[in-house]
């Protein structure tokens, strides 16, 4: 067995080998937005792509909610993993693979992307040196290979390394940090290959003899959209505020645009075989309402009242993925977004359960419909800790 000793030069590390009865891989915990993860270097896990899930699930913890043996934090915005390594595509400088880890169940859901963590693939691929930084800000370009999408970050450094420090602050993070502008080229489609799925901006369905009406959106990733009226809400809930049963009909709403949308067969089958897409968000006629931490935020500071869930929870803040389908979705005619959103131009401005988040749009359009160009995102990140992971054997 190998003991894995961290040597660490200006935060790229090296590793001299040791004995001892554990394992180690090389890796950093980075936290991306509003969200924190486990990074590794492709290169430092088994060339063997099919040992990779057992091999994070038992460094994660995973199959206890505490995750107590591991390094996952509990919850679905804490236990992520993001593969990074240089790039053959192209005109691309870095690919990178996100996974979501269960918590209480043992897989790894690596069907699609997590915005917030996307923010410290750039910071990650500059610290360990898959990608030389050129001051004072170094562009990116990013291939997300779950999604088959590019990214681009553009990161601030300075001497050589990544530039964590600023007073850029986003809501839902407690400490303010230095902006990391993400611009998502050509989003639509990550899944379904298409903007709107069922090609329609509005379909009807009917869930415990009712009929509801939702909007099927994918960009980044997909997402369905239905008004809070329809569900009993206003909208400016906050996640402790929504009931069990009206989660339960959320479930079955969102299974049902799974099935939609092809991800699944029979809907009934989504919260096994697609737990993590679509999402689905609850839109609001714009109001004034208080976040989680009671500051108050006034309809005028924001475009589109939003709530998400998400693997059966509602969504602390709001995924950078969720905020730019929904932006998305506020372009594009006819859709719920659309129809309860305030246009001012480019811009579009979420107002979420922990304050607000903005995106610019570029769109142009396409036949009868809206072409989405780009969405882009500031937010910031952190890296928490650079050394070895272990796990047994």
């Amino acid at each position: 067995m190998i003991r894995l000793k961290p040597v660490f030069n200006l935060g790229v590390f090296y590793i001299v080998g040791i004995t001892l009865p554990l394992r180690g891989i090389p890796c950093a915990i980075m936290r991306g937005g509003t969200s924190k993860g486990v990074f590794f270097k492709k290169e430092d896990l088994p060339a063997d792509r099919r040992l990779w899930d057992e091999i994070i699930l038992r460094i994660f913890g995973s199959g206890d909610p505490m995750q107590l043996d591991g390094l996952g934090g509990s919850h679905t915005h804490t236990s992520k993993v993001m593969i990074v390594w240089r790039s053959e595509r192209p005109g691309i400088d870095v690919d990178y693979l996100f996974g979501q880890v269960g918590i209480e169940r043992r897989y790894i859901d690596w069907s699609g992307n997590c915005g917030n963590l996307t923010s410290a693939v750039g910071p990650f691929a500059i610290d360990v040196g898959i990608v030389k930084a050129v001051e004072p800000r170094t562009t990116i370009r990013m291939y997300n290979v779950n999604t088959g999408k590019r990214v681009d970050a553009i990161v601030p450094v300075k001497d050589g390394m990544t530039l964590y420090e600023g007073d850029y602050m986003i809501d839902g993070v407690p400490n303010p940090g230095s902006r990391i502008d993400l611009v998502w080229y050509d989003p639509g489609g990550s899944h379904s290959g298409k903007l709107l799925p069922t090609g329609n901006p509005l379909d009807r369905i009917e869930i415990g003899g009712k009929i509801y009406e939702i909007s099927i959106v994918d960009a980044a990733n997909p997402a369905v959209f239905v008004r809070a009226k329809d569900l009993g809400l206003t909208g400016t809930e906050t996640p402790g505020e929504i009931d069990s049963e009206t989660l339960a009909k959320l479930e079955a709403i969102r299974s049902k645009a799974a099935e939609l949308m092809g991800l699944v067969e029979r809907a009934e089958e989504a919260t096994t075989k697609s737990p993590h897409f679509p999402f689905i968000a609850i839109i609001g006629k714009k109001r004034d309402y208080r976040t989680v931490n009671g500051k108050m935020i006034r309809e005028e500071q924001y475009t589109v009242l939003a709530r998400l869930f998400s693997m059966q929870k509602m969504h602390h803040a709001y995924p950078v993925t969720g905020s730019i389908c929904t932006a998305a979705a506020s372009k594009i005619p006819g859709t719920i977004v659309n129809q309860l959103s305030e246009d001012i131009g480019d811009t579009v401005i979420i107002g979420h359960p922990k304050g607000i988040i903005d995106l610019k749009v570029r769109i142009r359009p396409s036949g009868e419909n809206v072409h989405i160009d780009s969405v882009t995102i500031g937010r910031t990140a952190r890296r928490l800790m650079m050394g070895i992971a272990y796990y047994i054997d």
